[in-house]
């Protein structure tokens, strides 16, 4: 789910500075549904980086079971949508575009309503009222010294998702086949890795009731296929229920936001142990102010409210 072009822009930029944040383009977003065969995201995603510029975008991909085809989330500036729908419609003649929404300026009950009914399938599995208890955690709660892994043997992604899988099976029950497959489905869509050395892979899975995480510095540096080229050292596994896209995004923003502070960054790799690790995710909390969640899996953009 989801490609990691707004984050990755978000590193070149570096932090965002507090005024950046009051600025409202004067332009709303558009959602519009995509369904067409997997083997055309990639060159579509790459197509509107290239389209669409430093304008703020999101695409979320979600998985059609027993098809090759996925169901496509376009985030895009009102201007860009005939530009994107005729990209699909060279890359794939076979896609399906569904209708199309003006996004609004302030959320509302209705829109977020709305924003669940739309995330597919995975919603009707668990009513999205259960999802509250758990929506707003930080990154740092779900990790414990037990969740960091400091000096992992690995030399490329599939082993790194193999030995993560042996990890969740060891440490938490969890079929580590599955967790394997999920990261590496998610994968195979767009590389997770961010620039700067940063990576962030991440799955949904059927049978969770609660996110997990973990943080991961490999032993080498772990080649990613990132937009920098730089191979990955610092890596944050999120793995959350089927149904759990909003909490899937939050986590995600959360992630960007420390790592998009290169003190986090220096600090981190200054930690010598988990308990480093833990207490330098928990101190950002402490020293940070909240900020809206950006769903960087893509754009930096918050679905339905000021754009970041």
């Amino acid at each position: 789910m989801d490609t990691l072009a707004g984050l990755r822009a978000m590193f070149k930029r570096g932090k965002h500075s507090p005024r950046s944040r009051s600025r409202r383009d004067p332009e709303r977003d558009v959602m519009m549904h995509v369904t067409l065969d997997a083997q055309h995201v990639t060159p579509l995603r790459e197509a509107l980086i290239r389209d669409c510029g430093d304008q703020q975008w999101t695409i979320r991909v979600a998985p059609l079971g027993g098809t090759d085809r996925v169901r496509l989330s376009l985030y895009l500036p009102k201007g860009e949508v005939s530009h994107a729908i005729h990209r699909v419609t060279l890359l794939s003649p076979t896609a399906e575009v569904g209708r199309m929404l003006e996004i609004p300026d302030a959320p509302s009950h209705a829109w977020h309503n709305l924003m669940r009914s739309e995330s597919g399938h995975r919603d009707h599995a668990v009513p999205h009222a259960e999802e509250a208890p758990i929506e707003n955690q930080p990154v740092s709660a779900l990790l414990s010294g037990k969740h960091v892994l400091l000096g992992l043997d690995a030399t490329d992604r599939q082993g790194l998702f193999v030995r993560l899988g042996a990890f969740f099976e060891d440490h938490c029950g969890m079929p580590g086949a599955t967790v394997t497959e999920a990261l590496a489905a998610r994968e195979a869509l767009g590389s997770t890795g961010l620039g700067q050395g940063v990576a962030v892979p991440h799955g949904h899975l059927q049978f969770l009731s609660q996110p997990l995480a973990a943080y991961v510095r490999p032993a080498s540096p772990i080649p990613f296929d990132a937009p920098d080229g730089q191979p990955v050292s610092d890596i944050v596994v999120l793995l959350v229920p089927e149904w759990a896209n909003s909490t899937h995004l939050h986590l995600l923003a959360d992630v960007a936001r420390r790592f998009c502070d290169h003190h986090f960054r220096e600090q981190l790799h200054a930690c010598a142990d988990a308990h480093a690790v833990c207490d330098l995710f928990a101190a950002f909390d402490a020293l940070e102010p909240r900020r809206a969640p950006v769903p960087f899996d893509s754009a930096p953009t918050s679905i339905g409210g000021e754009r970041r």
